[in-house]
């Protein structure tokens, strides 16, 4: 039996197309969209370092991620967790915060962190 691709995947796909998007909008929305470049500002100062690590952060926005059922925001969190030193344990743990506070419906989405967390293991090969 041949071993699938894992980058055949839709999900795999759906990431890949995520960020590409991000990055070939990314200039598009600092010319034409007023709030985009401040809300960047505020990303910068929200996930500094202070009494709280980057990473520690991130696993929070993670979760956040998880339980408001957004995709793109759970691949861009878990890239910057990973990027910051977040360990597999760490990403489990986020994700049973995420159901605890979000019920069955974040178990759910939480599914697309497990395939996006494998897509990066994949990519950093």
């Amino acid at each position: 039996m041949k071993a699938k691709n894992p980058m055949s995947d839709l999900t795999f796909q759906k990431i890949e197309q995520s960020i590409e998007d991000r990055k070939k909008l990314h200039l598009q929305f600092l010319d034409n969209v007023k709030t985009y470049k401040p809300f960047l500002e505020v990303e910068a100062k929200a996930f500094g370092d202070g009494a709280l690590a980057r990473k520690t952060k991130e696993l929070m926005a993670l979760s956040i991620s998880i339980v408001t059922k957004c995709e793109p925001c759970m691949e861009w969190h878990l890239d910057q967790a990973l990027q910051a030193g977040a360990t597999d344990e760490e990403i489990y743990e986020t994700i049973d915060v995420a159901i605890e506070m979000g019920g069955g419906q974040a178990g759910a989405y939480a599914r697309f962190v497990l395939k996006a967390l494998a897509y990066f293991k994949d990519k950093r090969k």
